[in-house]
């Protein structure tokens, strides 16, 4: 019986909608960043514009975040178990919640540790209350909302939804810029896929519709990187699903190429930007090299804890050393594992990769115990997570979706070795029954 059973009906109804209206919030598009922020290349660029949907979001995850306190506490010792399945996480959470200790902006760690604590635990309230297959189910639904709504924003406000400047005619929707738009619509794609492969009723082609929008959004977005991840992670999909069917080696072999290959062209693509960028094209957002480099140089000033979580990107900080060496201003190293690094040390990267590569492991072993291809959406997110931050930031984020994720789906998969296990029981006792007529033994 999954959680979800085992509450009143009415509140399960309510629980399912506060978690779709969660996640909408957490991806931003209730902002409408491009509505009132010019885009890349027009006069004005880079001050952020805030507005009364700012205000609102805010009051929203406020109470958001009070009403996943109270079901927490509520219902505390179901949270408990799950809490434990990822200690390198917690570890993780731990050292950003306590950066404010040494870093050089106390004030700024404190408040987005904080925050990222509490986004943290509407991950674990997620996992704690619901089962992966029902996760899926009420992601597919949040992001289907984003992916319809952002296509009829665009439409409706196509000075705002769509690019000028430097690039012009490519879709942002309500987002501040086309690139976290189209990663946003990558994320978008995948849910809604994954669960109409499963359905039989009359709804699985509207599913695949939804799933098909998102594709389409990111075409229009004109983002290589995401669309090189996209095709990547479609090519590993039934790669993915034969893992259930054979241990021969020659699966993972393919997968490992895959893999490596797709890295090599995301970087690729994000290089072959860079270079023409760098050619005059655009000097604003040339060398991402360049950023990591000097990145790199303040990392080993501080190697292990870094600077303080969200303490780096502030002017007068100890980014001013990188915005001298690049000649212009940057507010993220354009690469998640340099960002985790240079804010919370070498530690926190490392801790960040080993929850990735156990979550990784577990989720290959669900995948052999479910016949679904919803079952793969753990194994899809955790290959999208690292490949997406070669070139951008999305690690760790407060108030963000792709973390909301991540937490989600790490702290569910633990369970997994208990089903296998229960299963196998299962065969060995049905065996017993049929050999010896025994009913029940100790």
């Amino acid at each position: 019986m999954s959680p979800a059973q085992t509450v009143n009906p009415l509140l399960s109804f309510f629980e399912k909608r506060f978690a779709i209206l969660t996640l909408v919030v957490f991806t931003g598009v209730l902002n409408f960043a491009s509505y009132y922020n010019v885009s890349e290349g027009v006069p004005g660029y880079g001050f952020y514009v805030s507005s009364s949907f700012d205000r609102l979001v805010s009051l929203l995850q406020y109470g958001i975040y009070a009403t996943t306190l109270f079901f927490i506490v509520a219902r505390f010792k179901s949270v408990v178990r799950p809490a434990l399945r990822d200690p390198f996480l917690l570890v993780l959470i731990g050292i950003i919640v306590t950066s404010f200790f040494w870093s050089d902006f106390p004030s700024i760690s404190r408040k987005a540790g904080i925050f990222a604590l509490t986004t943290t635990l509407f991950g674990l309230y997620l996992a704690s209350r619901f089962s992966l297959k029902e996760q899926l189910r009420i992601i597919a639904w949040a992001l289907g909302i984003v992916a319809v709504f952002s296509l009829l924003y665009t439409l409706g406000l196509r000075g705002s939804g769509i690019e000028n400047g430097t690039h012009s005619g490519a879709w942002r929707g309500p987002l501040l810029h086309k690139n976290l738009f189209a990663r946003l619509m990558l994320v978008c794609a995948f849910p809604p896929l994954l669960a109409a492969l499963d359905l039989r009723n009359k709804y699985r082609y509207l599913v695949f519709g939804v799933a098909g929008l998102a594709i389409a959004l990111i075409i229009l977005s004109t983002s290589k990187t995401a669309l090189v991840i996209f095709l990547t992670l479609i090519l590993l999909l039934p790669l993915y699903r034969a893992l259930r069917w054979s241990d021969n080696l020659a699966i993972p072999f393919f997968i490992t190429a895959i893999l490596v290959g797709g890295s090599m062209a995301t970087f690729t693509v994000a290089s072959w930007d860079n270079l023409l960028f760098s050619l005059g094209k655009d000097p604003t957002l040339s060398g991402r090299t360049e950023i990591w480099e000097a990145v790199m140089h303040k990392i080993w000033e501080r190697p292990w804890l870094g600077y303080g979580y969200q303490a780096f990107w502030i002017e007068g900080g100890e980014s001013d050393y990188v915005w001298r060496v690049l000649r212009y201003r940057v507010y993220q190293a354009h690469n998640g594992f340099y960002n985790i690094g240079v804010e919370i040390g070498l530690l926190g990267a490392l801790f960040f990769v080993l929850s990735v590569a156990f979550a990784y492991i577990r989720a290959i072993k669900y995948v052999r115990t479910s016949t679904t291809s919803e079952s793969l959406w753990p194994l899809i997110y955790l290959t999208f997570l690292p490949m997406y931050n070669y070139t951008e930031s999305t690690i760790v984020e407060p108030n963000s979706i792709y973390w909301v994720l991540f937490v989600s789906i790490t702290f569910s998969l633990r369970n997994v070795q208990g089903v296998k296990v229960r299963k196998e029981s299962e065969r060995l006792s049905e065996k017993i029954v049929s050999q010896t007529g025994i009913e029940s033994f100790p």
